[in-house]
């Protein structure tokens, strides 16, 4: 599958550069996203098989959850009483809610579940059943762990203490049981209500039913004994206040009635003769003082304008001054601003020699004139108002100063006598006020009203609440689903091999020669079983006085195959690339070794001579011989001799079986050192001109490309070159970088042909609406057993 848009051609001058296409838009190709699950189906399927099994090793080594449930209700008020005394707002509100929910999971409603139902006795509670996946998790941590803590250095240990008595250990066994407990409980609020479900989970139901039911019931007598416990907290801190306010209230008392008669303070009405006096006095002075302030202001006012003179007017015209107050100043600003902004639009349409300018200029003069005239008038008014109002607050001060005088001792007396009669009063009605609501308290005491009530005791589940079947095999199969798309998805990531034509085309830059259908080598038998199988045709009679090599050929036993088609195309796409060249070179090479390029070399020269072609197939790979062993040719003189001279090449050919391939095989007893040498000899060069000659087509079984160089050498002496890769194993970059580092290999590559092509997977590797989807539609059409078409 194609993972990356390499552009080849667009970044090397050393490939064709593609015709310029209109850039894809970025959507999703659905095809392509079926393709890969269809090729990671197997992938897929392996990994929702494993959850399955993990999720039925899960529910057979888990042990079934029983849940119980008990509600309970709070109510609005804790207690109404010490509420009206403390004024604290206890309703039912969001923090109070959270607040109830918090002491439902407190430790105190723990130990007192603890207590009443007998835990740290309970071998039910105590020993409960362990899942193997916690087992399986608590190794792995403990594992984790070992390394960890040979690695920390110990924290030394002080010198050891007495030993724990047994009512300690069993106070701390009774605390760990209660964590334990407070731990597992579950508190849910229903909806938006003040209704609470408690929750606890355990593989025996009855102990499910018992620990909630007690929680309900430990709660409410928590509310119960807290609400005792501050009401009796609230008696005794009232019972200390009442007696420190009664103390208090008799002192302020005695304390005013002496001050009273030392004073000789007697008063009509609860006031002092002289007092309606002053406090008439206060009031005039009150208001003269005002008068004067506003007379101040408003004469200052006209006064910064008059300081200003009347160039103020003129400079300042079309901002003006703030005269709020005076309607006939505010109507004369306006008609200045009104003749100033005439002025200016005359002066910039028609200049300010216009006679109109001139006029309005003497307009806005007067008006400026009048202007200041009555804001002089208006100030001498304001400094006359100014001084009448000093006067008569100099006169109140005066008569003021008197009153008080006269009065200032007897005032200040009776001063200090209303506060201390209100004092006395104070302390007196707080005293009656706390006194009655300790006889409130102290008689709600012995019966305090709780605020929850319990709604539903838990039954004894009869169902266990888990683990689900279902679910569990739901979420397993979910998760393997998703553990096998994540593997298949890495696996198309990792998936940079040539499987298609398009690779080929757009990923390496090279014309597309076709498939190659994958087959047994040893018995010549086909993959696709719907490929007809025709006995072989006779298409030469052999050649006397040439060794026959008997080996059957695929292409010549499967003449209607798609195999062959695909080697007919090869021919075709040469003799059109070399259209008028009578004699042909072509080369066979592949990137790696066993790509399958000697097999390619046999059929591809089978079928060239099938077609009454002169044919000469060369095996040029010194170093690994692998289409002469392949025909049994492990004795004789072969291309090695012919090319260093030491025998005539004519002599060295054999005849492939009744092909009419004539064939000139590399027969080396060992390994050759020198192999690049001797096919870049004079001789060799010599060797393939003689053959050029005589045969119309000459085909080389080249080496392998990569670090070795003996193909390199043979490539000039040829005039096409067919590159071999095989299907799903031959990765694009490695193909793609040969050829771009080998100019003249690149300049003569016909073109690349995927060889041993599953042709079932290939169908995944491509679009629906790629042709390969119907090649196998051409079965029956190559064996000539379809219908009329």
């Amino acid at each position: 599958m194609k993972q990356f848009g390499f552009r080849i051609a667009d970044s090397d001058p050393r490939i064709d550069a593609p015709v310029a296409a209109v850039a894809p838009a970025d959507t999703i190709d659905v095809s392509r996203i079926l393709g890969a699950v269809r090729r990671q189906r197997r992938v897929m399927m392996i990994s929702c098989a494993i959850g399955l099994c993990l999720g039925l090793v899960y529910l057979a080594t888990t042990p079934k959850t029983f849940v119980a449930n008990s509600t309970v209700l709070l109510a609005g008020k804790v207690n109404r009483t010490i509420e009206e005394v403390s004024a604290i707002d206890s309703s039912a509100s969001e923090n109070a809610l959270e607040s109830a929910q918090e002491v439902i999971r407190s430790q105190p409603v723990a130990l007192a579940v603890t207590d009443m139902l007998k835990l740290t006795e309970n071998e039910s509670f105590l020993n409960r059943p362990v899942p193997l996946l916690a087992t399986v998790v608590n190794g792995v941590k403990e594992v984790v762990r070992a390394p960890i803590r040979l690695i920390t250095p110990s924290t030394p240990s002080g010198p050891a203490g007495p030993p724990p008595t047994p009512e300690q250990i069993e106070q701390r066994k009774r605390q760990l049981v209660a964590d334990s407990l407070a731990a597992k409980i579950n508190v849910m609020r229903v909806g938006r209500s003040s209704v609470f479900q408690i929750s606890y989970a355990s593989h025996d139901p009855a102990l499910a039913a018992s620990v909630a039911n007690a929680y309900a019931e430990a709660y409410v007598s928590d509310l119960l004994n807290a609400n005792y416990d501050a009401t009796e907290r609230t008696t005794e801190w009232l019972r200390e206040r009442l007696e420190a306010l009664q103390s208090q209230a008799r002192e302020a008392a005695v304390e005013a009635e002496i001050f009273r008669a030392e004073n000789n303070l007697v008063s009509t009405r609860g006031a002092l003769i002289t007092e309606e006096n002053v406090s008439k006095l206060n009031d005039d002075l009150a208001a003269a003082m005002t008068e004067a302030a506003r007379a101040q202001a408003l004469m200052s006012t006209y006064q910064e304008i008059l300081d200003r003179g009347p160039e103020a007017f003129l400079s300042e015209r079309s901002s003006g001054f703030s005269l709020q107050g005076n309607d006939r100043l505010i109507e004369m600003q306006d008609q200045l601003s009104g003749l100033s902004a005439r002025l200016d639009r005359i002066e910039r349409d028609f200049g300010e020699d216009h006679p109109q300018a001139v006029r309005l200029r003497e307009q806005v003069s007067a008006q400026i004139n009048v202007l200041f005239g009555e804001v002089r008038r208006l100030h001498e008014e304001a400094r006359g108002s100014y001084n009448v109002a000093s006067a008569q607050v100099q006169a109140l001060r005066e008569s003021l100063g008197l009153a008080v005088d006269v009065n200032s001792e007897a005032g200040r007396k009776q001063v200090q006598l209303k506060s201390l009669e209100q004092r006395a009063e104070t302390l007196q009605t707080l005293y009656q006020t706390f006194l009655t609501r300790f006889q409130e308290i102290d008689q709600q005491k012995s019966f305090p009203i709780s605020n929850v009530r319990i709604l539903a005791h838990a039954d004894v589940p009869l169902t266990p609440a888990g683990p689900s079947t279902m679910r569990v095999l739901a979420v397993m199969l979910v998760l393997g689903g998703m553990a096998g798309a994540a593997i298949g998805a890495l696996r198309e990531w990792r998936d940079r091999f040539l499987r298609t034509g398009e690779d080929v085309q757009n990923d390496v830059g090279q014309r597309f020669l076709g498939y190659l259908p994958h087959f047994d080598a040893a018995n010549g038998a086909p993959q696709l079983s719907r490929q007809a199988r025709n006995a072989p045709l006779k298409l030469n009679e052999p050649v006397p006085g040439l060794p026959v090599v008997r080996k059957p050929i695929h292409a010549l036993q499967h003449p209607r195959s798609h195999y062959a088609e695909t080697l007919r195309n090869i021919r075709f796409s040469s003799e059109v690339s070399l259209a008028g060249k009578s004699q042909i070179v072509m080369g066979i090479t592949s990137i790696r070794p066993g790509e399958g390029k000697s097999s390619v070399a046999l059929n591809l020269a089978a079928v060239m001579a099938a077609s009454g072609n002169s044919v000469l197939l060369i095996d040029t790979d010194p170093r690994n011989p692998g289409l002469s062993r392949r025909l049994g040719l492990t004795r004789g003189v072969g291309l090695v001799e012919a090319a260093l001279g030491r025998a005539d090449w004519t002599k060295a050919l054999r005849v492939i079986g009744d092909s009419g391939v004539h064939l000139l095989p590399c027969i080396t007893p060992g390994m050759m050192t020198h192999s690049s040498e001797m096919l870049g000899s004079k001789g060799m060069r010599q060797l393939l001109a003689a053959a050029r000659a005589r045969y119309s087509h000459v085909i080389l079984d080249l080496a392998p490309l990569g670090p070795v160089v003996d193909a390199r050498v043979v490539v000039p002496m040829v005039d096409q070159v067919v590159m071999v890769a095989e299907w799903g194993k031959t990765p694009k970059a490695l193909l793609r970088e040969t050829l771009m580092n080998e100019p003249a290999l690149m300049e003569k590559t016909l073109g690349v042909v995927l060889n041993k092509v599953d042709m079932e997977s290939l169908r995944d590797y491509v679009p629906q609406t790629g042709g390969e989807h119907y090649y196998e539609e051409y079965g029956d059409y190559f064996s000539g057993r379809s219908g009329t078409s």
